[in-house]
């Protein structure tokens, strides 16, 4: 049966109850048969795939799926299993056993489905983002070393007019007020310097990052960090000669790092420290970023902050404003990313009452979860939980509850055969106690019409009959019974 994918459909089954053994079957299957869309939706199931996919292929090297597949071989994104393909990612549980290369993949991977079912990006699958960096002046091309392998030759083979160039990339602030560490630039430097990396006219759209590969304009080519700052040495494609026009004079100056950042919060402040290059690429003059859609996670936004103003220099209204940013497609994230507001402070702005309860609401679950001792365990096995615990509870209370009644029964019914009747007839609440339930039977018991019938049936009386007359002395009640 041949396989196919659907990025239009999305199950919400539980992925507790998702058999991922089954799925692995079914493709292993496909490849055996060699049946159409197999390798396709392999690479599309799992989060990475970690040998090449072929007859030798096992499940231990396909890490993380997040997919079912259907009766007719439909693979369909499940919610659950992308969310917890992400928490198995952070090591929620155990470390994954991937390199350093097949998390960036993995990363990538459910950073595109995570976009696609429109849910925030959690800090494990980390962010998009975008560091500016500029032309230097303090450093010679020459200075800075070429990576083992870089072939300047070859690269300017054919070009009649080659140009060379290196950016400076600082410690310190983003305009976001992410803090990049020395340690983070120095890593970019020596990813340069080791793999080498390439640039394009723009970033790539995030989505687009693990299958297209748009015409690169440059070839960075070399690396070397000193006194806190990483340069980059790069050689302009002989293709690209528009973009060595606009560097000689003096239109474009600037590039952005593109890549994916690990967060981490310290002291008050956001601290990236790691950092995922993707690429080097080239922005617009006085620009740290093409204004696409990753502006709202990435390190460009000055394009929204700075004040907008309408021809002739005068300032926008409120009103104004408020309606070109909806022109811009401008999000709330970008808005809070640059205005520094935390989710607490948004949140209470917009409605205090429904996130005070909501917050009361996540502490009850987390307590709910310790006392379960599930503090790590997904929502699902925390209700499931509940649910069992509940189920165990209502069967102490019927024990309970059937234990007080035998109990009276056998007190009060004289005749044997007559006590399960009795039982069947009788109505009382769960949480009755042993009086109530007395009660209860004695009421039913003295009703003209029933004790009738009892009679009737059983030739005798069935009640131990009682007499009220309590001594105001002794408090005594008094009870005739056959002996």
């Amino acid at each position: 049966m041949p396989f196919k994918i659907d990025n239009t459909k999305i199950s919400n089954k539980a992925w507790s109850d998702v058999d991922k053994s089954a799925i692995w079957q079914r493709l292993k299957a496909g490849l055996d048969e060699d049946a159409a869309g197999t390798r396709e939706a392999i690479r599309e199931m799992y989060a990475v795939v970690k040998a090449a996919i072929n007859d030798d292929l096992t499940q231990a090297d396909c890490w993380g799926p997040h997919h079912e597949i259907q009766q007719d071989g439909t693979l369909v994104l499940n919610r659950g299993g992308v969310i917890a393909a992400a928490q198995a990612l952070a090591g929620a549980r155990t470390e994954p056993n991937l390199t350093s290369e097949q998390i960036a993949e993995a990363k990538q991977h459910l950073r595109r489905h995570y976009e696609q079912l429109e849910l925030p990006i959690p800090d494990a699958l980390g962010e998009m983002a975008e560091i500016a960096a500029t032309i230097s002046s303090e450093i010679a091309v020459n200075d800075v070393p070429l990576a083992p392998g870089a072939n300047l030759e070859a690269l300017k083979s054919g070009d009649d007019d080659p140009l060379e160039v290196v950016v400076e990339i600082p410690a310190g602030k983003s305009k976001r007020g992410w803090n990049y560490t020395p340690q983070v630039i120095q890593k970019i430097a020596g990813e340069v310097a080791l793999k080498t990396a390439t640039g394009f006219l723009g970033h790539q759209k995030p989505e687009d990052v693990d299958h297209t590969f748009p015409t690169p304009v440059t070839h960075w080519v070399g690396a070397l960090y000193k006194d806190g700052k990483a340069y980059i040495r790069g050689v302009i494609d002989a293709a690209a000669k528009d973009l060595k026009r606009w560097i000689r004079a003096g239109r474009v100056k600037q590039v952005s790092i593109y890549g994916m950042p690990t967060l981490q919060q310290a002291a008050g402040e956001t601290q990236v420290v790691d950092y995922q290059l993707l690429s080097i690429d080239w922005t617009p003059l006085d620009r740290a970023g093409m204004p696409t859609s990753i502006v709202a996670i990435g390190e460009m936004a000055d394009f929204i902050s700075e004040p907008i103003t309408i021809s002739g220099g005068a300032r926008m209204t409120l009103q104004e404003t408020l309606a070109k940013l909806k022109e811009l497609g401008v999000t709330p994230g970008q808005i809070a990313g640059e205005m520094g507001w935390s989710l607490d402070s948004m949140a209470n702005e917009v409605d205090s009452v429904a996130w005070e309860s909501l917050q009361a609401a996540t502490k009850a679950i987390g307590e709910i979860a310790a006392m379960f001792n599930l503090k790590d365990a997904k929502t699902d096995d925390l209700i499931k939980a509940v649910k069992e615990a509940r189920e165990v509870q209502d069967q102490m209370v019927k024990a309970r509850r059937e234990a007080i009644i035998d109990k009276v029964i056998g007190e009060m019914v004289t005749v044997e055969a007559a006590r399960p009747l009795v039982k069947r007839m009788l109505n009382v609440p769960d949480d009755a106690d042993e009086e109530t339930v007395k009660k209860a039977v004695g009421e039913m018991l003295t009703q003209d019409d029933i004790k009738q019938a009892m009679t009737g049936i059983f030739k005798q009386d069935v009640i131990r009959p009682v007499i009220n007359d309590k001594s105001a002395d002794s408090g005594m009640t008094i009870v005739k019974a056959r002996i």
